[in-house]
């Protein structure tokens, strides 16, 4: 059924009806038909864009013409057949007797002219059939009928207008997109008067029309499917443009894949009735399609004109023709999915002939590089000779980096270095692709770089592009090439002094003292004492990569003394912090922000480097960059590890080793697996962090910051597993590594700690002693003091170790490491036991059992393995004590809370379950969550980890 076409059907059928009764009998009662006045002629066209539903007027018409006593004779054309002589009237005269009988006439002469006795032939036969009966001639795609065949029907109709004979043709006409129509076909419409009729595309509300029909069911209620299939029919519309046979397509494909209602995309049936409109669209409608496609817009015709090689005119006819046919909405295609299509019906070497012919066009008009470049990466290097290549793709790659087109920019620097033809401009742009390699495909970074490591050897490569690559070469352990672009680089601030390479090899230095010290020595002396390599740790006017650099190498190095520490680190965290809330991640940013994480990281202020963290990590996904991905995750699994989240640490060292293979990480593979192989120790899953440990790594990253990280984390797997004189060994050369370098920063590896327990373990108390003392001394952190106050409390006599433990658990927890937390409640409770208060023992090790389970921790207590072998006596020699840690009083929030509220807290904070707080406080389990929900909004926590143990309530006799 027909929608949208009511007005046209009457008017065809009065023309046909009228047709049949004949000028004399005009206004009889016929057969039945409409009596309404016919237009007259006996020529009616049926126009409009490809696939308007033209073809199905035209059979609803060759329907109806049996029971209005008309004769039908009918044909369809095709573009393939326009060249066979009189093969349209063959075709309308196929069920005539004696037919055949006009064959041995066929004799045209040039120019599609026919000879009279033909031409008289075929009028016989039609006049002799109208002489019966009224006939019809129905040709469907009348622009692709033969010459020939049109001078038949001309002379037919012509003869026929004077005599009154019942001879009518009903013809429908598709677009011409610029080709000319033979001069005959434009002749027969010019003179043979008649109805015109042009559909159009269907309205939103055709379409609703149309859907109704095929889901009868939602237009019979007044129901949600109603509003469904309006709102359908609304996004349909905008799909197609309102061709009906697009519609259908798309419906069709829908149902084929059991998608749900107003659930549409471009499946194979509606590419397949699309591509065939482009080819109705004329003889250049497909090759104007494809240079559509090829362009991106048809918005300048006379560029695609030129790309198609056809005139203006054609190219506008075919636009026209597509837009008409709901393929196109404005300039362009309306779905990529057709687009990709019509590329496809291009074979690969016309591609490639057509994207380079489209960016010469491009390059002379004058149009951005970006889209000049585009076509340049789709040809490929072959044949790109031109001079003015390598410069436009380097153009191109600075204006995708600016809106972090990253992988856009790598493809424009590989394809110029390969168009280029100067060794210098080569290495420029292979230099500059591997700056940005790293960020999208960081597995081949080692690659790239190796033609530059050659060419520095070559001793070609500029002194500043050698100085750029220092990191890149040490990161990927070449250290001897690294060395080597250093001193290529120094003989050249020699040989020609200058202010701009000065700052490039401050840079380096930085680089060296914050990651890879070993080889610091020799750049100092190499520049000498007159080298004034002094850098301001952070310039308040200055958010750049050496201000990042430099606030780095303050955290990790040593201060005027230690009771500046705490004041320097809050100063240098702050600024971090300023610079990471005003820098986006970006190419020229990244290195800046690893930079103030890690200075956030080691200065212990793990809270805040997590959330800033998290924040690049999101930024990073956004934009696609798996190399800056990975290096981010490997940081934020160091902080989930330090913060007690031991799989959260696991998950991320994981990820990040999968994500990148070991050879694209270098030396600083160090880092995530350092993180994954104490994230296994603590959680007992000792054979996993054997194995780990067992894993060969680069022997150059032992020489790296990163190296530090492993050999620690090798020694708290040593130490767990009973190997204590390896841990041993281990945390002294952290630390005598640490000391060398100037990093003695426990927010980097507290190796003190270590030494001090592996001595604990092989029974030596007053070492052990004497190295946690050290650490106090030293003026770290909370949760480092807290680390060292419980190691402590195993080398003391037992009577003293309730209070350092107490004081360990009370900082552990305010810096929120569940995982120490848990074992040093694990020792008070031991302590509690052998104290005999087993009430208390219980309480701190139920307590300790509860966090631990909520981190996935399997073994909460694994120090003081030599405990039960200490002696009663205190050690002959202690190293001098600080200022004792002064016992926390309650948080100022507690206040705030009832009685019944304090003593909920205190039982629910020391591992009590709320049925067991209900028993002991003789309530309803209801009011004891009533009673937490309450704790956690007025002390501001979301989690019953978070209470803290040391409000003043006994807990052991409560109740």
């Amino acid at each position: 059924m027909l929608v949208e076409r009511d007005e046209e059907i009457a008017k065809l059928t009065n023309w046909v009806t009228g047709a049949a009764r004949g000028p004399r009998s005009a206004g009889a009662q016929g057969t039945g038909a409409p009596d309404a006045p016919a237009e007259s002629g006996p020529l009616a066209v049926i126009g409009g864009p490809v696939a308007s539903g033209k073809t199905a007027l035209l059979h609803h018409v060759q329907e109806r013409t049996a029971e209005w006593g008309v004769r039908l004779l009918s044909a369809a054309t095709s573009a393939a057949e326009q060249d066979i002589p009189f093969g349209l009237v063959e075709e309308l005269l196929r069920d005539i007797p004696d037919a055949p009988s006009l064959l041995p006439l066929h004799a045209p002469l040039g120019g599609g002219f026919v000879p009279a006795p033909t031409l008289m032939a075929v009028h016989a036969r039609l006049a002799g059939l109208a002489a019966r009966s009224p006939v019809l001639i129905a040709v469907d795609d009348v622009q692709y009928a033969d010459p020939q065949s049109l001078h038949c029907l001309l002379y037919a109709l012509g003869r026929g207008r004077p005599t009154g004979q019942g001879l009518s043709l009903v013809v429908t006409r598709g677009p011409d997109a610029g080709a000319k129509p033979p001069a005959v076909l434009e002749e027969l419409l010019r003179q043979v008067a008649g109805p015109r009729l042009r559909l159009g595309p269907l309205s939103a509300r055709g379409v609703e029309a149309l859907l109704a029909q095929r889901h009868p069911e939602a237009s019979r209620t007044r129901s949600t499917a109603t509003v469904v299939v309006a709102g359908t029919a609304a996004t349909l519309h905008k799909a197609t443009g309102g061709n009906p046979l697009l519609v259908h397509s798309l419906l069709d494909d829908q149902a084929s894949r059991h998608r749900s209602e107003g659930s549409f995309s471009a499946g194979e049936q509606f590419l397949q009735n699309t591509l065939i409109c482009v080819h109705r669209t004329g003889a250049d409608g497909l090759r104007v399609a494809q240079g559509i496609a090829l362009l991106g817009d048809a918005g300048s015709l006379p560029l695609l004109a030129q790309l198609v090689t056809t005139g203006e005119r054609t190219v506008e006819d075919v636009v026209a023709a597509l837009r008409e046919a709901g393929i196109l909405q404005g300039t362009r295609f309306r779905h990529d999915a057709v687009r990709s299509a019509v590329l496809e019906s291009l074979a690969d070497d016309a591609v490639a002939r057509l994207r380079r012919r489209a960016a010469q066009l491009l390059y002379e008009a004058g149009a951005a590089p970006t889209a000049v470049a585009a076509h340049l990466l789709g040809h490929g290097p072959h044949s790109l000779d031109e001079e003015w290549v390598p410069g436009l793709l380097s153009d191109a790659a600075r204006t995708a980096l600016a809106s972090q087109r990253v992988g856009f920019a790598v493809g424009c620097l590989r394809l110029a270095e390969e168009c280029s033809r100067d060794e210098r401009e080569r290495l420029q742009l292979r230099a500059n692709m591997a700056k940005f390699i790293w960020q999208v495909k960081p597995s081949a970074w080692a690659h790239e770089l190796q033609p530059l490591s050659a060419a520095l050897h070559r001793g070609i490569l500029p002194v500043t592009e050698s100085l750029r690559l220092v990191g890149d070469l040490l990161w990927n352990g070449w250290i001897g090439d690294g060395d080597a672009a250093i001193r290529c680089a120094l003989k050249g601030v020699q040989d020609r002094p200058d202010a701009a390479l000065a700052d490039e090899l401050r840079g380096v230095r930085l680089v060296l003292a914050t990651t890879y010290p070993a080889l610091l020595g020799r750049m100092d002396s190499a520049l000498g004492p007159g080298w004034d390599h002094a850098q301001p740790l952070a310039d308040p006017s200055d958010d750049g990569v050496m201000t990042a650099m430099g606030l780095l190498q303050g955290v990790l190095g040593a201060t005027p003394g230690p009771r500046d520490r705490a004041a320097a680190d809050e100063a240098l965290s702050r600024r971090a912090e300023q610079i990471l809330a005003g820098t986006r991640l970006t190419e020229e940013s990244h290195v800046t922000v690893r930079a103030c994480l890690l200075a956030l990281m080691y200065a212990d202020r793990l809270g805040a480097a997590a959330l800033w963290t998290d924040r690049h990590l999101e930024e990073a996904a956004e934009r696609g960059a798996p190399g800056w991905t990975v290096v981010m995750q490997a940081m934020r699994a160091h902080m989930a590890l330090r913060r007690g989240e031991l799989t959260h640490a696991r998950r991320l060292a994981e990820q990040a080793l999968e994500e990148l293979p070991p050879h694209g990480w270098g030396v600083g593979i160090g880092m995530p697996l350092s993180a994954l192989v104490e994230a296994r120790t603590a959680m007992g899953d000792h054979e996993a962090a054997a194995a780990l440990v067992d894993h060969p790594v680069p022997e150059q990253m032992l020489q790296t910051r990163y190296g530090l990280h492993y050999i620690y984390a090798r020694g708290r797997h040593q130490l767990a597993t009973g190997r204590h004189h390896a841990a041993l060994t281990d945390f002294m050369a952290c630390g005598k590594l640490m000391r060398e370098w100037d990093m003695d920063r426990a927010g980097l590896a507290p190796w003190r700690v270590g030494v001090a327990e592996a001595s604990l373990a092989l029974g030596n108390r007053e070492q052990a002693e004497r190295f946690a003392r050290e650490q106090l001394a030293e003026e770290t952190g909370p949760r480092v003091r807290g680390l060292a106050l419980r190691v402590l409390a195993g080398a003391r006599p037992l009577s003293e170790r309730p209070a350092l433990l107490e004081r360990a658990v009370t900082l552990l927890q305010d810096e929120g490491d569940s995982h120490e937390l848990a074992r040093a409640l694990t020792e008070l409770g031991a302590v509690y036991d052998r104290l005999g208060d087993a009430a208390q023992g219980k309480t701190c090790a139920r307590r300790a059992w509860r966090i631990a389970e909520a981190n996935v921790c399997r073994e909460p207590g694994q120090g003081t393995p030599a405990e039960a072998a200490a002696p009663s006596a205190p050690p002959r020699a202690v190293a001098t004590a600080p200022e004792p840690v002064p016992l926390r009083s309650a948080p100022a929030t507690a206040a705030a809370l009832t009685d019944a509220e304090r003593r909920v807290a205190s039982l629910a904070a020391h591992g009590y379950t709320n049925r067991e707080i209900g028993a002991k406080l003789f309530i309803t389990v209801s009011t004891v969550e009533q009673h937490l929900t309450r704790v956690y909004r007025k002390i501001n926590i979301t989690r019953r980890q978070d209470l803290p143990v040391s409000w003043d309530i006994d807990v052991a006799h409560t109740a």
